[in-house]
């Protein structure tokens, strides 16, 4: 969970599947999805995953991609509720698994739910890029 962030900006359904998340458990942020749940990355190219339609889906993808990467912390979090939704702004800070080259991704979420439980996910990914480091 972010460290600049008080819980009590953030669903503690989200809040439990973000710490979930950091900490590699898939198990966890699927626990945030409604069984018929959606996850949609508008920006992925043809050649990538673009929606996955409830959690076993969103399960086989999370394991191939945890293959690659270390999930790491989120910060810079910003939640915004909407009519029946969310939206969180979040910086995230990976590992590639392979190098363990630092990575950053910028993301935007778009969250409908229902009684606490996600039913669709937009995921709006920035690129990877290489972690910036302050010079001293």
């Amino acid at each position: 969970m972010p460290t600049d962030v008080t819980t009590d900006d953030v669903p503690s359904w989200l809040v439990d599947a973000l710490t979930g998340l950091a900490a590699g458990d898939i198990d966890a942020w699927l626990g945030a999805f409604a069984e018929d749940g959606v996850h949609e990355f508008p920006f992925a190219t043809a050649r990538e995953v673009r929606r996955l339609e409830g959690k076993e889906a969103m399960r086989a993808h999370l394991t191939r991609v945890a293959g690659g990467v270390r999930f790491g912390s989120l910060d810079d979090l910003r939640v915004h509720a909407t009519r029946g939704g969310l939206v969180v702004e979040a910086e995230g800070h990976h590992e590639d698994a392979a190098t363990g080259a630092p990575f950053d991704l910028r993301y935007v979420w778009i969250i409908t739910h229902r009684a606490g439980r996600i039913t669709l996910l937009r995921d709006y990914m920035g690129p990877r890029r290489p972690r910036r480091t302050e010079e001293v």
